[in-house]
């Protein structure tokens, strides 16, 4: 998350000459102050108590049906390589054209290179993963320790949806959201008051212990997602996740704050290891289920979480102390788009389209290193031939204007 500059302040500071009436001192800018000048420590254990392995056990019955799947280091090693191999034993479409098939096969590891096939490097968590999906009905939405995919549904029709374990590998190896889990965990935290690597060596980002997370796939109404603050055990603003307008939310705007600090002061408050956190929630719109909460996920307290329609700044100046009753007294703010704010509309960027690449890229990937420099090389052929052409565009309007002038005279 970018720095959010907050303000510079004007100040004149006094000076040992008399200023002279004609010329007044020039005020001095004071340093810009940012987002994380004034945000409180971020800590190892507390990016640590916001995994999904960590904090499902004790949150499970308020959460969807899910499934947690250790996973050993050839696995992690296997999302951090290279390129994009998926299981043999699936049929998948990785070539960039139909006459590209016998190269394929000649192509197999021509210097010795073993292939990273998930059904050979880990077949025991390949096949735990194939039973899991069908436990689960079927199909899944996966994600890592804290994040899902989602920046990569370009690759499977916009959706998260896996019905087999090489969806989930595809879209788990073109997610940067999953690159950060897996590199920069730990990125902008500070050491201090944590215990040392060998009382908990997980709090190193080598030591992590990675599970695949496995949600019972359901179609859950954008709508009815929201984000929630809380600070200092206190629940201290609620935002709409789909930043689209939805009319009937201000009519239940009540009745949406009230459920949401009843599951928070009741399951969450002072149950959750850390005093700040940010939880997201789920209400189904059924009938049976309109006062039923869901858990959905629990992310750090932090500026790498988004805080959708507040900013950091607004969340961080919300008063979180004082007595107990005042503090389950106090309602937060549930702030929804409004019909004529800029998010109501789809005129903005598309979500997540920085993370996206054009379809020839990801079958060049899908089919190997050979394929990427056949692709940069034709590429590179287009691009010429663009430029040439450009070129004796130029040259033959040069002729042309020449032509005419020359006429005139």
């Amino acid at each position: 998350m970018s720095s959010t500059t907050l303000d510079l302040e004007a100040t004149g500071g006094p000076s040992d000459a008399p200023a002279s009436p004609a010329s007044p001192a020039s005020p001095t800018l004071a340093p810009a102050r940012t987002l994380r000048d004034i945000f409180p420590p971020v800590y190892k254990t507390h990016i640590l108590n916001c995994s999904y392995p960590k904090w499902h056990t004790k949150y499970r019955s308020l959460t969807p049906k899910t499934r947690i799947i250790p996973l050993d280091d050839t696995f992690v090693s296997y999302l951090r390589a290279d390129g994009i191999v998926l299981p043999s034993d699936e049929d998948q479409i990785t070539s960039l054209d139909t006459d590209s098939e016998d190269e394929e096969e000649d192509s197999d590891d021509e210097e010795g290179t073993p292939q990273l096939d998930p059904c050979v490097l880990f077949p025991e968590i390949h096949q735990k993963i194939k039973d899991t999906i069908h436990e689960l009905g079927g199909k899944v939405a996966p994600k890592l320790n804290w994040s899902s995919p989602k920046d990569a549904t370009f690759m499977t029709a916009n959706t998260v949806e896996c019905r087999k374990p090489g969806d989930i590998y595809l879209l788990f190896k073109s997610s940067d959201f999953i690159t950060h889990d897996l590199e920069h965990a730990y990125d902008e935290c500070i050491d201090e008051g944590v215990p040392a690597p060998e009382e908990q060596p997980e709090l190193e980002q080598a030591n992590i212990p990675y599970g695949l997370v496995l949600r019972k796939w359901f179609k859950i109404n954008p709508s009815m997602e929201f984000r929630c603050f809380v600070r200092g055990r206190r629940l201290l603003a609620v935002s709409q996740r789909e930043l689209n307008h939805f009319e009937f939310l201000e009519d239940m705007k009540r009745e949406l704050v009230y459920c949401i600090k009843e599951f928070f002061d009741e399951n969450l408050r002072y149950t959750f290891p850390d005093g700040d956190f940010v939880f997201d929630c789920y209400i189904p719109m059924t009938e049976a289920e309109r006062k039923k909460v869901w858990l959905i996920d629990i992310n750090p307290f932090a500026p790498r979480t988004d805080p959708l329609l507040f900013s950091w700044v607004e969340l961080l100046e919300l008063p979180f102390d004082g007595d107990e009753a005042e503090g389950r007294g106090r309602y937060p703010e549930l702030r929804l788009v409004k019909k004529g704010d800029p998010e109501a509309y789809s005129f903005a960027t598309p979500q997540y389209s920085t993370s996206k690449l054009p379809q020839e890229v990801v079958q060049a990937g899908l089919e190997g290193e050979e394929a990427i420099w056949e692709f940069a090389k034709r590429w590179k052929d287009i691009v010429g031939q663009m430029e040439a052409k450009d070129k004796k565009a130029e040259d033959d309007k040069k002729v042309e204007d020449d032509k005419k002038a020359e006429e005139r005279k």
